[in-house]
């Protein structure tokens, strides 16, 4: 999708019979004028025109003659002549409404208070009282500043502040709003978000059983199995029973077992991986001519959750079965929390019969917690579900075949991200029109191995006069701690390009509205936090919780700035690791992760790429948005302290 108006250019020529050029603010000599606007553009174009001025054609109009355009909602703070084009208020949040699953609760309280501090209440209870305080200090910068914003809002059509904003808490009322009814709320979106990236459109708040689908077997005839289930993937790693079978070159590399040595290449630390062929701590695939390889048997900390996508998980009473290799003795059975695919068709029609699809194409879901004292060790893992199918002569039960888990202690390590360096590829098109000025920011959430959720650390970047090429320094710990279940960390970047006083409108404002969006947070996250084990449990490991964490709060910004901030965003990515995900990624026990490509909500193409790895790991993050024509850099640390 392009912006609004990608392009926006004046183009000068003496010859109107010739192809115009660029000229950056210049008209070439000549008599003859002609002035042309090439706009490629999606959304509403506006162009105001100045009258003639009273002494003639010749004399240009005076700044007093001509009328002040009227302003265009979510420009709160005038842009400042001479610079780049602003996506519009409305292209912007169209990126959130396309792609944002569920309506935010903070974005929502904080219009919610804005509104009744706008309206002259007095503040409900403490923590309207904290928010009032940082509103008290904007109208003192910016008169009328508020009101826009909230013009801004209420100009929104209802469906699109309705997927943006939590309809709950703006149908509330308009009385304050207490922190519980706010985390009770957060807490209902948290799970929403979690069965929507969990499951996708099969979301399962609560449980709900697949299909019982029949097994024949292969040899003697096809007789009848049972309804056999069966594990195709182990938090998310392919397994060897996924069927249809896959050949040695079929897995990824991040499915194998690896060995890595650290070396040094081209001055950077990197280690040398190769596939384990024997010895296999798991399961091992032969290919042709005697050649094999070891499957990975995925590490999980004491006290996580693994998640499992199979065949034949029908009834919501399954257990799963852990039984520790020698020379562990452990054999323990824990409760399941079972999605079933409800999709996926029983039968397709194969030549001219009905048979059942019982294969890998069926994705049956189902969670379970490692119990949190549970010696480490490799454990055997399978499914047990009980037949309630009502067929006779079956089995009372029906077990998997066996997958692997390596249980590892729970981690105490100190670990640290960082960030190092912000390089502008290229800068916002065009540029020819001036530099760019980019502010950075980095908000990092801490989840603790307790399931409690830390307070929001914010770090901030501001750097004026940047074209394509240039380097700065963020050379700044972002996050440092022990104790963690997981980290997030939003990071979002916005191209302002505006006067020095805009600039620190602008800041100013942001800064006052991160500021209620910390107090929020702090208000909520106790409670909130007694409802993530449960989330944990149903939908997967700890660090799925740092997910949805990072989310809401990357959400929050960009829809709180669309409303009135002439800046564009050029930077936007959401970093959520579990302590597991850590402890990997500064061990040189494990290869670097294989690069990664996404797009956000805010229609940012992300590209991850790793830089080098032993027990420091550093990655590039690359950032680049089709609405400006931008490409910015981020190179990030991540350390093990102790």
């Amino acid at each position: 999708m392009t912006r609004e108006m990608d392009l926006l250019s004046r183009k000068y020529t003496d010859r109107p019979d010739k192809e115009p050029k660029h000229h950056k603010g210049k008209r070439p000599p000549g008599d003859g004028c002609t002035i042309i606007f090439n706009v490629d553009s999606k959304g509403t174009i506006n162009i105001y025109n100045c009258p003639p001025s009273p002494e003639g054609p010749s004399k240009p109009p005076s700044p007093g003659d001509c009328p002040p355009p009227p302003r265009p909602p979510g420009a709160c703070i005038p842009v400042a002549p001479g610079s780049k084009h602003k996506s519009s208020m409305q292209a912007k949040l169209q990126h959130l409404v396309d792609n944002n699953p569920v309506p935010s609760v903070i974005a929502a309280t904080i219009m919610h208070q804005l509104r009744r501090y706008q309206q002259g209440r007095e503040p409900g209870n403490a923590l309207e009282a904290s928010v009032f305080e940082v509103l008290d200090s904007v109208p003192n910068q910016s008169p009328g500043f508020l009101s826009c914003v909230q013009e801004s809002f209420d100009n929104l059509p209802t469906g699109v502040r309705d997927q943006i904003f939590s309809p709950d808490i703006l149908g509330s009322g308009d009385q304050a709003l207490s922190e519980e009814f706010i985390a009770d709320l957060f807490i209902q979106e948290l799970e929403a978000r979690a069965a929507d990236l969990v499951l996708g459109e099969e979301a399962c708040v609560e449980e709900a059983p697949g299909l019982p689908r029949p097994v024949y077997s292969i040899i003697n005839g096809g007789n009848f199995l049972g309804f056999l289930p069966k594990i195709c993937r182990v938090n998310g790693l392919r397994t060897v029973y996924f069927d249809p079978p896959l050949t040695i070159g079929d897995y990824l590399p991040e499915e194998l077992e690896q060995v890595c040595t650290p070396e040094v290449q081209d001055g950077e630390v990197k280690l040398n991986c190769e596939v384990k062929t024997d010895n296999c701590t798991g399961h091992q695939v032969f290919g042709p001519e005697g050649t094999s390889v070891c499957l990975r048997v995925p590490e999980v900390s004491a006290g996580d959750t693994v998640v499992l996508e199979g065949v034949n998980f029908f009834n919501i009473d399954a257990k799963v079965r852990l039984r520790a290799r020698p020379p562990g003795t452990a054999n323990v059975e824990v409760d399941a929390f079972v999605c079933g695919d409800r999709e996926t068709p029983a039968t397709e029609t194969k030549n001219g019969q009905e048979v059942p699809i019982n294969d890998c194409r069926v994705h049956d879901r189902l969670t379970f917690q490692v119990p949190a004292d549970l010696p480490v060790g490799l454990y055997e893992v399978r499914v047990v579900v009980p037949n309630n199918t009502g067929v006779e002569n079956t089995d009372p039960e029906f077990v998997s075949n066996e997958i692997f888990i390596n249980v590892l202690p729970p981690s105490t390590a100190v670990f640290q991200i960082a960030s190092e360096k912000l390089v502008a590829e290229a800068e916002t098109s065009p540029s020819w029109w001036g530099s760019d000025e980019v502010g950075l920011r980095f908000l990092a959430v801490p989840l603790f191995s307790d399931l409690t959720m830390g307070s929001i650390n914010e770090v901030n970047f501001r750097f004026g006069d940047v074209d394509s090429g240039d380097e700065r320094d963020i050379s700044r710990v972002l996050i440092q701690d022990s104790g963690l279940a997981g980290v997030s960390i939003a990071v979002v970047g916005f191209e302002v390009d505006s006067e020095d006083a805009f600039e620190k409108q602008i800041d100013s404002f942001t800064d006052a509205f991160i500021d209620i969006l910390k107090r929020v947070w702090d208000a909520i996250k106790e409670e909130a936090s007694s409802a993530v084990g449960g989330i944990v449990k149903k939908f997967g490991v700890k660090g799925l919780i740092a997910v949805l964490i990072v989310a809401v709060v990357v959400i929050v910004i960009i829809a709180i700035v669309a409303l009135w901030a002439p800046a564009d965003l050029i930077i936007e990515d959401t970093i959520a690791l579990s302590a597991l995900d850590l402890a990997m990624l500064t061990s040189a026990n494990f290869p670097a992760p294989a690069e990664q490509q996404y797009t956000t909500n805010g229609e940012i193409d992300v590209t991850v790429v790793p830089v080098s790895k032993d027990v420091q790991y550093r990655e590039r993050r690359e950032y680049v948005s089709d609405d400006e024509d931008s490409e910015y850099h981020i190179i990030l640390r991540y350390n093990r302290l102790s």
